[in-house]
């Protein structure tokens, strides 16, 4: 007996031996990783984010992964400072602007050989092409696509309804007299608290909403090759001015419209102190959040970009798409690569649309998921991504670019410069930039 107590010892210590070791390697083994995303920021993005990577890190018990939050107008400065340090989040999420230019620069590791090994070309199947377009570069792949949409404009059909408006505008005429129509005072207390319209002019966002006005028009920031500005056309001057005119003589957009980025066009449609605003499916998500009361779901809706009378251009909208990136100095790629892979599967695109109302670029997402199919929002978007939405350019030259003409707007807006001199030296100094 004394001998088999001593054997049931023996095996309970060696367990007990075994389950330390094994659990004192498991903690050795683990890793962490750093993921970066403006989405962290906002509270349902943020929070449909936190749940993704918390069910990740279940999964996948021997990685922990830090979120970093970070300020959509301060993003690039940020990680590209902290890159070039030789530092930066292991993983972190772009739009397409400034993709060729974290290319060019070596910012972003390549992704083809992870990819390889899940299949190469059939797995990349399942994106549209055109959202491959951004991320790849001479045959090699840096990032995977996530989320594409078209810019759309978004009304509140009440405000309309109250106002005596049947209808979204088609054309800018339109447009233009409708926001004066919806600018009011609704309170009767002799001041405005009601305005048509508002526009993104800050930094953060700014790329996606002037620029259907600019194509609504007809026209585009620069020529079809990308080459030289197209700011000098007749179509630039009429989207310019009516930008300007709405602004500093209609005043159908609120004061401090210069400062406004994308959370504050929201904000104040959530409020109801504007009746539209250009935005796209997530739109609807995040105004129906900010304010309940306002019953989102029900009274926002969705219409074409409106297009001037007597243009023949096909492309009226643009395209949003967000990627993920893995920086070229992480420590644990194959970490951040199960991330990436988790955060852009099929099933964690269905869920983003469920929480976010956000359309996937895998096909079998957006052709197979019900819900998708069955939204009145997705099938505007879609049509518009089909026929008449275009990215902005895919150019390492292109932030610069577009930061130039924002500036200069800026200028017009405040009145320091005529509306066709800013326009002008937008033209100029885009010139100069292309010739370098």
């Amino acid at each position: 007996m004394r001998a088999l107590n001593v054997k049931i010892t023996g095996v309970i210590m060696l367990t007990l031996a075994l389950i330390f070791f094994t659990g004192s390697v498991a903690t050795a083994e683990q890793v962490t990783i750093s993921y970066s995303d403006w989405q962290l920021a906002q509270d349902i993005w943020g929070r449909s984010l936190r749940e993704a990577i918390a069910e990740f890190e279940r999964m996948n018990p021997d990685i922990k992964v830090k979120t970093e939050p970070i300020a959509l107008g301060q993003r690039d400065v940020k990680f590209t400072t902290a890159i070039r340090g030789g530092k930066g989040p292991d993983v972190f999420a772009l739009d397409a602007n400034p993709v060729k230019q974290y290319i060019k620069e070596g910012w972003v590791k390549d992704l083809t050989p992870f990819i390889e090994k899940e299949g190469g070309s059939k797995w990349l199947a399942d994106f549209y092409p055109v959202s491959l377009m951004p991320v790849t570069e001479d045959g090699k792949t840096y990032g995977v696509p996530k989320n594409v949409v078209a810019m759309v404009l978004v009304y509140n059909s009440e405000i309309f309804k109250k106002a005596g408006i049947q209808s979204p505008p088609k054309t800018w005429k339109e447009f233009r007299d409708i926001a004066k129509k919806l600018t009011m005072d609704t309170n009767g207390d002799g001041t405005i608290d009601q305005w048509g319209v508002t526009l993104v002019l800050a930094k953060a966002c700014f790329d996606l909403r002037f620029s259907v006005v600019l194509r609504g028009h007809g026209g585009d920031f620069l020529t079809a090759d990308w080459k030289r500005s197209n700011l000098d056309s007749p179509e630039a001057k009429q989207a310019f001015n009516m930008v300007t005119d709405m602004i500093l003589k209609d005043k159908s957009m609120p004061p401090g419209v210069a400062q406004v980025d994308c959370n504050g066009a929201r904000r104040l449609m959530a409020h109801k102190k504007v009746g539209m605003i250009f935005g796209t499916m997530w739109t609807i998500t995040e105004v129906a959040g900010m304010n309940p009361d306002l019953h989102g779901w029900k009274v926002l809706e969705m219409a074409p970009v409106p297009q001037q009378e007597g243009s023949q251009s096909k492309i009226r909208s643009t395209l949003y798409q967000k990627s993920l990136f893995m920086n070229p100095n992480t420590e644990h790629p194959e970490a951040a690569w199960k991330l990436i892979e988790f955060l852009t599967a099929k099933r964690q695109m269905e869920k983003w649309f469920v929480d976010n109302n956000m359309l996937s670029c895998r096909k079998s997402v957006n052709d197979g998921f019900g819900p998708i199919l069955q939204s009145k929002y997705a099938a505007i978007v879609t049509e518009e991504i089909d026929q008449h939405a275009a990215f902005l350019p895919l150019m390492p030259k292109w932030p610069e670019c577009l930061e130039t003409f924002r500036q200069s707007l800026q200028s017009a807006v405040s009145k320091t410069k005529t509306p066709d001199k800013a326009l002008m030296d937008a033209h100029n100094q885009i010139e100069a930039i292309l010739n370098r």
